[in-house]
């Protein structure tokens, strides 16, 4: 009896995902960045190679925590301009 309730489940499951996607959703995470965020690591380049600034004085007024700061910092040492504008979502 249990397997046919999981069958059951299963096959329903399978026809809300697959009407989901006929309605063009996809779901799961999103596979890049938003607009905001790729501006936000733009500007953040340019604020992060001034020496004189401590980080906090630059990520407090972008309205990042520390971390999302440090997190961002490493993707601008990894990737060119170039390649951060290619990261955004793409529908």
């Amino acid at each position: 009896m249990a397997e046919y309730e999981r069958e059951l489940i299963r096959e329903r499951t399978n026809a809300g995902l697959q009407s989901a996607r006929a309605r063009g959703r996809l779901g799961g995470r999103p596979k890049g960045y938003t607009a905001e965020t790729i501006s936000k690591l733009l500007l953040l380049r340019s604020l992060y190679k001034d020496v004189s600034k401590r980080p906090k004085d630059i990520y407090k007024p972008l309205g990042l925590t520390r971390a999302t700061f440090y997190r961002y910092a490493k993707i601008l040492e990894n990737h060119s301009d170039e390649e951060i504008k290619k990261m955004g979502i793409k529908k």
